[in-house]
């Protein structure tokens, strides 16, 4: 009989659970960023995003340059889910522009636009060449554009969950920052892992940037093992990969 009587409220109690860790939300997210023309390296790697449902936002500069078969590649890479941003048309500085706005985004944006769409491209981002920008660019560019993304490194020498403009957490939120995570930036596994447990434990979104991937170990690359094992620890810390055109569905909880 004592054994009936505890039999059912444990059962309960362990039907509650599970289901409570089936049912569990990811906790906060992550956006991968890719940016220039690594098509081909970007592409290769594209089991290893399936396997970790990893969601990259790929920002192509140079599009005058795509041949054929760097369109049909981006436009799998679209159809599995990932993103297709703009990086202007020929890898300009926005800065060389803060007296003549209309001319950057004459000869810059609006090119760049039209060749991507023509390509049948939706876009919804942009990020910036070289990273920074000024307001009146960034206004400028919005109407152009849901989402734009600027460029950050550790500057300050310090761990990089210390830098709040690479965290998003507001639905609203239309421009951002970075951090830049190639070879040459020098960000040790530990040190982006704290990043990573602060978006986690803040509900936040991370957003990450490189160019390259592969072994070369030269600037503006970085290796696949590396990202890769930032992969699996996105996913021990329950980080949901989203792109940048997400930001404003995102549930923050």
């Amino acid at each position: 009989m004592k054994r009936k009587k505890y039999f059912l409220p444990v059962l309960s109690c362990f039907i509650i659970l599970l289901f409570a860790c089936k049912q569990a939300p990811k906790k906060g997210g992550i956006i991968f960023s890719f940016d220039d023309n690594y098509i081909n390296e970007w592409f290769e790697f594209k089991k290893v995003f399936n396997k970790y449902q990893i969601k990259a936002t790929f920002f192509i500069a140079h599009s005058y340059l795509l041949d054929s078969g760097d369109i049909q590649k981006l436009k799998i890479l679209e159809k599995e889910g990932h993103e297709i941003g703009c990086h202007g048309y020929r890898h300009l500085n926005c800065m060389d522009y803060v007296d003549s706005i209309d001319k950057y985004v004459e000869n810059e944006i609006i090119p760049a636009v039209y060749l991507l769409e023509k390509y049948g491209f939706q876009l919804h981002s942009f990020a910036y060449p070289f990273g920074p920008s000024t307001d009146l660019i960034d206004s400028a560019l919005l109407t152009h554009f849901d989402y734009i993304r600027k460029a950050t490194y550790n500057i300050n020498d310090t761990t990089i969950d210390t830098y709040d403009d690479i965290f998003v957490s507001d639905n609203k939120t239309r421009i951002s920052n970075a951090m830049g995570i190639d070879y040459n930036y020098n960000i040790s596994f530990e040190n982006l892992e704290t990043a990573l447990e602060r978006a986690a434990n803040n509900n936040e979104i991370l957003i990450l940037y490189a160019h390259k991937i592969d072994d070369s170990k030269k600037d503006y690359s970085i290796e696949p093992a590396y990202l890769e094992k930032v992969f699996q620890l996105c996913n021990k810390y329950g980080l949901q990969s989203i792109r940048m055109k997400d930001i404003g569905t995102f549930t923050f909880k």
